[in-house]
């Protein structure tokens, strides 16, 4: 399962998914409302923030990846468990909501 995000959309990456086998879903064009993650990056991308504060002023392509992988790691245990609960126990409410909408946007 994936967005329609263009990259998602390409021939390559078409290829190979079905080159491995992988079923990809038939998904609406506007549909992060159906995307779980959508509703968590705010979360993690703030606890990134507290646990590097300095993250924005790093130099140097390895020691922004070093930084930014070991602050993601740390952010995403660091998720209340209720928060991903919450995300997923909604998740019946947000097909409906999809589906009403026709696909389009929803108030989530």
């Amino acid at each position: 399962m994936h967005d329609n995000a263009p990259i998602h959309c390409a021939k390559i990456i078409k290829k190979y998914l079905h080159d491995l086998g992988v079923p990809v879903l038939e998904w609406p064009p506007y549909s992060p409302d159906l995307n779980p993650i959508e509703h968590l990056w705010w979360h993690l991308k703030k606890l990134v923030y507290h646990i590097r504060p300095d993250i924005e002023t790093i130099t140097g392509e390895d020691k922004i990846r070093e930084a930014l992988e070991e602050a993601l790691v740390q952010a995403w245990e660091l998720i209340d468990q209720q928060i991903f609960d919450g995300v997923l126990g909604s998740m019946q409410k947000r097909c409906q909501a999809v589906i009403n909408a026709d696909g389009w946007h929803t108030k989530y």
